[in-house]
């Protein structure tokens, strides 16, 4: 550079530039080095477990449409959850090859088996994201694949539902604007440089001069922002299952009993009604032949007797005018099994699986009373009798294999298959609320703490958060991590994200909680973009 034909004073400008490059080079210190290390690791990390989580949901996707009680409804939301994993996939995958060259222009090799790379080369990210445009190509990409996800689910497809469109539309339009996904360019404040809000400005802002592992780094939080979007978006679809309305001209005619297997002498109770209930349906209810006035919320509650071991059935007719005044009737049949004195039913209150270190309610019935039956566990734990046909599980060792024993004064044993399982890993949050994303500094500063948050979970559980390590990154800055007893956003760290400038990244990593059944779990890292 500094050879050749040329003048005196151009062989001293690039001197002077080639002097420049050099102390570049310097500047980046290999303690700053160490630390994107650390924050690129543990950004792979998280989106690991992030993967595992989707993985877990998707497969609960697949599962509720084998299930006849959910099929109609889990079709319509697999093909969007499933639409919604294919453009975040695409867009993972293409940074996933773009990683992977910046490696491959950043002197690698292997030493001792392991792979390495020089974390400091300073041509790589430029050449590669700027010189070569894939930085742009990077950005479109993020900014179409925000607006493809948000796409996905889409109000006008209930057209046929008013209530839940309007609630899909109010829900995605929130999406809209908490979507972690923010592609807006920062800008230099303390250079004065200014750059354009568009992908050439994007790759300049973030990769001109920067070193291979905090180019890395960048892509990796990239790929967190998209993932985490998967997330929220699966999880609200699978809630949307059970919100899902199949209606009958409008109106939907219910008929249901408390039990379809009971003992000579049991109650059994029949509710029968219109979903969607208004006083211009004027439903009439008739369950076993004879008319059952309706009660305030519109439905009809008809109570009988269990007698005769063996199948019965009642008929019930539904009688109601839709909204164009026409008169409609559905007859329905409810069917139920009466039992036999030597026979047994266990029902669990809460959900079909005992779980560690909470009470799990059941209700055993026998022919022989009561006061005449004994309730065991084969194994795993203990069941206590409350009184009236109610017992509490508690266990404590996980198993697929464990049986309910119900024994009746002169008949056998009959055994009941249960599995026992740990509690769910709970998901971490600032205050119970916030999940990661962009944050305002004075808003996250204004956090108490992290607290761990169990959804769709039916049993009051608690978790505690008993330790995390935070962690600020800022590009061409230092990296401190901290690691702090408890839940609590103590002085320390909130010192540490009031130095914090928009487009820096904060990490809460390690974070460690303590759940009812006394073991510790190690939940996924929070991520935050300052804006």
């Amino acid at each position: 550079m500094a050879g050749g034909n040329i003048s005196p004073r151009q062989k001293m400008i690039n001197m002077m530039y080639l002097v420049l490059t050099a102390l570049l080079a310097m500047n980046v210190s290999k303690e700053i080095l160490n630390a994107f290390v650390t924050v690129n690791n543990s950004i792979v990390k998280s989106n690991e477990v992030i993967s595992e989580k989707n993985k877990a949901t998707y497969t609960a996707f697949a599962n509720a449409v084998a299930d006849p009680n959910t099929k109609e409804k889990a079709i319509i939301w697999k093909a969007k959850a499933d639409k919604i994993k294919a453009v975040a996939d695409e867009v993972n995958k293409f940074i996933d090859i773009q990683k992977e060259e910046l490696i491959k222009g950043s002197n690698p090799k292997t030493v001792d088996g392991i792979k390495e790379f020089s974390v400091d080369n300073l041509d790589a990210a430029s050449h590669l994201l700027i010189e070569k445009k894939v930085g742009d190509e990077i950005y479109e990409k993020m900014i179409k694949v925000r607006k493809d996800l948000l796409s996905v689910i889409d109000s006008k497809d209930f057209a046929d539902n008013p209530m839940l469109q309007a609630s899909i539309k109010k829900d995605m339009d929130a999406f809209g604007k908490s979507l972690p996904i923010d592609m807006t360019v920062a800008q230099a404040k303390e250079s004065g440089t200014k750059f354009e809000q568009n992908g050439k400005g994007w790759s300049e802002s973030n990769f001109h001069m920067t070193p291979t592992i905090a180019a890395l780094t960048i892509l990796s939080k990239l790929q967190s922002d998209v993932k985490s979007s998967e997330t929220q978006l699966i999880d609200y679809a699978y809630s949307q299952i059970g919100q899902v309305k199949l209606v009958f001209d409008q109106f939907q005619a219910i008929a249901s009993a408390n039990t379809n297997y009971c003992m000579p002498g049991d109650p059994i109770d029949i509710v029968a009604g219109v979903g969607a209930f208004s006083a211009s349906a004027q439903p009439t209810v008739t369950i076993g032949g004879s008319v059952v006035p309706l009660g305030p919320d519109g439905s009809a509650l008809y109570s009988t007797t269990a007698n005769g071991a063996g199948e019965h059935s009642i008929p019930v007719v539904i009688s109601f005018k839709k909204p164009d005044g026409t008169p409609a009737s559905v007859t329905k049949e409810i069917k139920y099994t009466v039992g036999t004195p030597s026979g047994a039913a266990v029902m669990f209150d809460k959900m079909n699986v005992l779980y560690i270190g909470v009470d799990n309610p059941l209700s055993v019935s026998s022919g022989s009373g009561d006061e005449k039956t004994s309730v065991s566990l084969s194994t795993g734990g203990s069941i206590s009798k409350k009184g009236g046909g109610k017992y509490m599980a508690n266990v404590t060792t996980p198993t697929n294999d464990a049986k309910i024993s119900v024994s009746v004064s002169g008949g056998k044993s009959l055994q009941f298959p249960v599995r026992i399982k740990r509690i769910p890993d709970p998901i971490p949050t600032l205050s119970g609320k916030i999940k990661g994303g962009k944050i305002n500094k004075a808003t996250l500063q204004a956090q108490g703490g992290l607290v761990a948050v169990l959804e769709n979970f039916d049993f009051d559980a608690r978790f505690s958060i008993t330790g995390y390590t935070f962690m600020l990154a800022q590009k061409g800055g230092d990296v401190s991590p901290k690691n702090v007893d408890g839940p609590v956003m103590n002085e320390s760290v909130k010192a540490v994200i009031g130095r914090a400038k928009p487009g820096d990244i904060v990490i809460f990593d390690n974070i460690k909680a303590k759940g009812p059944d006394g073991t510790s779990r190690s939940l996924p890292s929070l991520t935050f973009t300052i804006i």
